[in-house]
Order: structure tokens, then sequence, then C-alpha cells
């Protein structure tokens, strides 16, 4: 559509005269046009980024009911490149108005901008809203490039021809007159892109369809209030390409794995967390990996220390962490289902090698061609040869034999590169169920070697209580001795009501364990849990005495327990991964609770974080 008016924008560009090449110098321009019916295009959104005489505007658009997508430039600093920008929270207090097409009304919804994702490639950023906005329909990303030839609508909140500070959003007509890998260039065709329209959107309108083509970058401003250009360019950042990355970046992490160690090597244990991304469009299944890190007090914000865009299912893998390299840093590790071949089930190892600051991509450091069934493990980690170097042990289900069920242990010692093939440390003729155990690894005993315990299932009394046991398999450095039963309840404690971690919670050098229990839900719907602690004496384990109970809801159910020396205060402290619901458009949401020990018990739980992770 043709039109004299343009639409109003923030980001300006700047004419280098000796190259003649297009500059941003702020924010990038937006579409000059006319004004829209009201309701109409109600997927952009007017962004106020900064307060007072530093205040800037740009335009954007909803991508998704907590997403918006918009230009980096307009959040970037003085002087400060156009992309990537840091990750987080805006420097400038940000807030979008997303539905209003006059904005001297009061429609639509306007939510605060708390979260930055931006691209590295290109001028370009997902905009997280700290509320969904679910009335207004997201816009869909077109699939294919803009081509020479092909006219835009272009929409922007930015300067007219007429007005400085227009208060309708407005639209025209760009022609596209070429593209490359990352930008598009536009001329002007009844519509031009003015400062303030900046991050707006460039639409394929066809077969009643609209479909965002690109984004609004840089402007030469020809025709905008206030320019003496005639230049009629502009560039626009292509978004055709980058569905899946917009999919990832709003997508719904599923469920997770967590655990504990100390990746920087700082001496305050920290905690991970391993995120099941979904299937991308092409159908593989992506994984990420955050790392909370501990800051003596409390743990700083989640960062993502990898993502894979497909080909790593997180449904496949166990996790668990160690210092396998002896390095002093603690790595990552997973045991992974990797399908079938000729000679049986194929299971492998992969470790995430820390780095200090993230972790390496994973490295497949053992697999087996076939005999080693992922499904019928449990996996633990520990210094058990007492080398420095920390090891990887499996508890396996060995299947029946005439005197019953049989489990075995297999480690796979660390060569400090990467694990020998495991061998059969432990074994039963018969009468040791897999499935009624729960694993954790610790030094119980102090002498330098990690030792494995089960927490075991024993089934009910005849008198209708439940029977929980603990076995311990001492290491005697090459390989386990036979389990002793270091525990047992002589009360009615359910051991499906249980989750284990290991940790010194008193200080004394002696690894304690630790349960998170479910003592279920009133009738009010409140969710109990305790956390019991069962001492190690160096040869057995005391009764569990239970150091904390949930004065509020707590669920244990979307609990996920690790145990750490979070402050560096020589007693190991318990974290714990809690899911702590799901947003308006079903985003999970979840925090990071710690119990820090004073060595006879615990104080009450810290939140120190909650939010969704990307």
């Amino acid at each position: 559509m043709r039109s004299s008016r343009r639409v109003r924008g923030t980001a300006l560009f700047a004419v280098v005269a000796a190259a003649g090449a297009l500059t941003v110098t702020s924010p990038a321009q937006a579409v000059v046009g006319d004004a829209v019916a009201d309701g109409s295009y109600a997927f952009t959104a007017k962004l106020d980024i900064g307060e007072g005489d530093a205040k800037r505007a740009c335009t954007g658009s909803l991508v998704d009911a907590q997403w918006i997508l918009t230009a980096s430039s307009c959040f970037a600093a003085a002087g400060q490149p156009a992309f990537p920008l840091p990750a987080g929270a805006p420097a400038l207090k940000t807030t979008a108005t997303i539905g209003r097409t006059d904005l001297t009304g009061t429609g639509g919804k306007v939510v605060e901008v708390t979260e930055l994702v931006s691209r590295t490639d290109r001028d370009l950023v997902m905009a997280k809203l700290a509320q969904p906005v679910t009335d207004i329909a997201p816009l869909l990303l077109a699939d294919s490039a803009p081509v020479a030839g092909e006219s835009l609508r272009a929409l922007g909140y930015g300067r007219t021809a007429t007005s400085w500070v227009p208060d309708r959003l407005h639209a025209g007509t760009v022609a596209v007159t070429a593209s490359d890998a990352t930008t598009v260039a536009v001329t002007r065709d009844g519509g031009a892109i003015c400062k303030g329209d900046a991050g707006g959107p460039a639409l394929r309108e066809q077969d009643g369809k609209v479909l965002l083509a690109a984004v609004h970058s840089a402007s030469w401003q020809a025709g905008c209030f206030g320019s003496d250009e005639t230049r009629p360019g502009a560039v626009e950042t292509r978004t055709d390409d980058l569905v899946d990355w917009v999919t990832q970046v709003r997508g719904l992490p599923g469920e997770s794995q967590a655990a504990s160690g100390d990746f920087n090597g700082d001496g305050k244990e920290d905690i991970a967390a391993f995120y099941d991304n979904g299937p991308s469009t092409a159908g593989s299944n992506r994984s990420s990996l955050f790392a909370f890190y501990s800051n003596g007090t409390g743990f700083a914000e989640p960062k993502r220390v990898w993502s894979t865009p497909g080909g790593f299912t997180w449904s496949k893998s166990q996790l668990t962490a160690g210092d396998f390299t002896g390095d002093g840093k603690d790595d990552l590790a997973v045991l992974y289902d990797s399908g079938t071949s000729d000679t049986g089930a194929v299971t492998s190892l992969y470790t995430f090698t820390s780095t200090g600051t993230g972790f390496s991509s994973p490295k497949q450091t053992w697999t087996t061609p076939g005999g080693f069934t992922w499904s019928k493990s449990k996996v633990t980690s520990g210094d058990y040869n007492g080398d420095g170097k920390d090891d990887v042990a499996v508890f396996y289900d060995s299947g029946t034999s005439d005197t019953g069920q049989v489990s075995s242990l297999y480690t796979f010692n660390s060569n400090g590169t990467g694990f020998d093939n495991p061998r059969k440390t432990w074994t039963t003729t018969g009468g040791f169920t897999w499935s009624a155990g729960q694993v954790t690894s610790g030094d119980y005993d102090k002498d330098g070697k990690d030792d494995i315990a089960v927490y075991y299932n024993g089934g009910k009394s005849a008198d209708g209580k439940f029977v929980s046991s603990l076995y311990t398999f001492s290491s005697n450095g090459t390989a386990f001795d036979n389990p002793r039963k270091t525990w047992t309840s002589s009360g009615s404690f359910n051991w499906s009501a249980s989750k284990l971690t290991s940790g010194d919670y008193s200080g004394d050098g002696r690894d304690d364990i630790a349960v998170l229990y479910n003592r279920g839900t009133t009738e009010a719907g409140v969710h109990q849990s305790a956390l019991f602690t069962f001492a190690s004496t160096g040869t057995d384990f005391a009764a569990p005495r239970e150091v904390w109970a949930s004065t509020g809801s707590f669920s244990w159910a979307a609990s996920q327990p690790v145990s750490g020396d979070f402050n560096n205060d020589g007693k190991a402290d318990v974290g714990v991964l809690y899911r702590s619901g799901t947003s308006a458009d079903g985003r999970r949401i979840d925090s990071l609770f710690s119990f820090t020990s004073t060595g006879t018990g615990v104080k009450a739980p810290v939140k120190n974080w909650t939010g969704s992770v990307v």
C-alpha cells in the first residue's frame, strides 16, 4: 500500500559520507505509513526502553505468549555493537505495550521485559515478558526468505512524515531489492522506516495469512519527520531461517535432572540441571545444561553452559557428577541409551568436562558394542579407588537365578581422559532386588575411598509397617565388599516416599545420608515434606533424625534433592531443584532451594532463584 505518511520508529541510522554506507548509531528506525485500524495487527508491541531523558522507543512482535522478537540494536549501549547483547535482564528498564493500536487508549497489555536472548550473527533479540499475554494471537514466522520484487507490509510505532512522536501504530509498503544470509535490503514503496520503528515487523501477507518475513534494522529515514535524507533504502533482518531458534528460546523446558559438584573449582559446590527441551522442528531431540554457581551465600542465576539443537535425547540420559579428570573441578557425565546392535543393547558414557567457566561439549568416553542395558542401570559416582579421580558405578539388574533376583555393581574407573571398560565389582547369587534399590555414593568410613549405599525397600512387616533398610558396599580399593545392612527401620519408614542423597552434613569427615520424605497432602491441599539425616558412625548409620519439616506447602513430588558444601564451611548442605508450577501459557517454572547445615541439623530452606530457563 502506498502512503505519504511514514510509520514512526525509534532506531536511527547515520550516513557515513565517505563510504556511502548505512550504520546504526542508535536503535534502527521503523515504518512510515497509514494509521492502522483499531485492533488490527494486535501482535505488534511498542517498546519503551529506559526512563527520563534517556528513554528510547522501538517496535517488536509478539511471537509467543511470553516473548517479543525485536532488534537487538534497540538495547545496545552507546558505542557498543548492536549484537550480540549480554544475556539476562536488559540494562535499562523496559516495558512492552502489546495490542494497543492507539497509545492514548487503555486496551491491550503493558508488561515489563525481564530477559534478553540475543542472536550472535544478526540484529535480533528475543525479549521475555514478566507475564504471558494469552489473549493475543502470536505472529507466526515465514519459512522462506524475501525475494527481490516482493512487497512487504511494514509496521511500526515510530516517527511519521508529519509527527515526531505519533500515538498510533502505522503501516506502509516496502519493496525488497536484495537479500543475503542475514539481511534483506528494501526500498520505499509507499512506506518508509523511521526512528522508533526499529525491531518492528515486515510482513508477508498472502492467501489470508500474515507471516513475519523480517525485522526492521536500519534505514536512511527518507521521508521521516525532521529528515532531509532522500535515499529511500533500509535494511531488514531475516527471520525465516530462525524458526528453530525462536522455537527453542520460547519452548517450554520439559523434565530435568539435577546433580551437584564444584564445577568452577572455587571450593564451593554448585548445582547443575539437565533439561529436556523437546523435539526441534526437524524432529531431533534437544537437551540443555544449566549451572547454578554458588556465591557462598546463595546461587547466581542459572547459566546455560551447553545445549544441542538436536540429537541428544534427555529421556535416554542419566546424569551424575564427579571430578573425572582429577583437575580439581567437577565434571558431568551422562550414562546414555545408544539403542541396540546385532550383539544387544548399547550403552555409552558421555562426559561434559568442566572448563571452570562452563563445560565442553559432551565426549563419548566409553561405549559397548552391545550387551549392557541402559534401562537396567542406576548410575552414581565417587572416587572408589582413592586415586584422586572420580569413577562411575552402575547398580545393575542382572536378572534372576535359582535363588532369586540378581543385582550387580559395575565400576567404570576413570583414567583421566576417559573410562576403562566396566568391571563387575560385586554381584549377588540371588535375593537382592534391583528395582527395590536407590543408589548413592560417599566416603562413609572416612578411609579416603568412596563407598556405595543402597537404600532398600523391604516391603511391609507383619503388622503392616513399611520396612526400609540401608546397605553399604564398602570399597576395598579394587572392588566392593559384600553389602552390610547398616540400618533398618524399627517403625514405619516408607521407601517409596523417600528421595536419597549423600554428604558430610556434620563436618566430621564421614559422609552421611539424607532422605527427603513425603508426608502426604492435607485436606486443604497443602503438600507436606520432611528431611531426615542418617549420620554415619564409621561402621553403620544412626537412626534417622528429622532435621526439617515443612510448615507451608512443599511438594516432595516436585523436588530433586542433591548435596554439596555450598558455602565452603566444611559441612555439606542440601539443595533442591523444585518444580514451582506452570505459567498461564504452560511454561515450566522452577525454583532452587538450599538447606544450610548447622552441623546438627539444617536451617529452613531459602529460595535462591525462581523462574524459567531457556
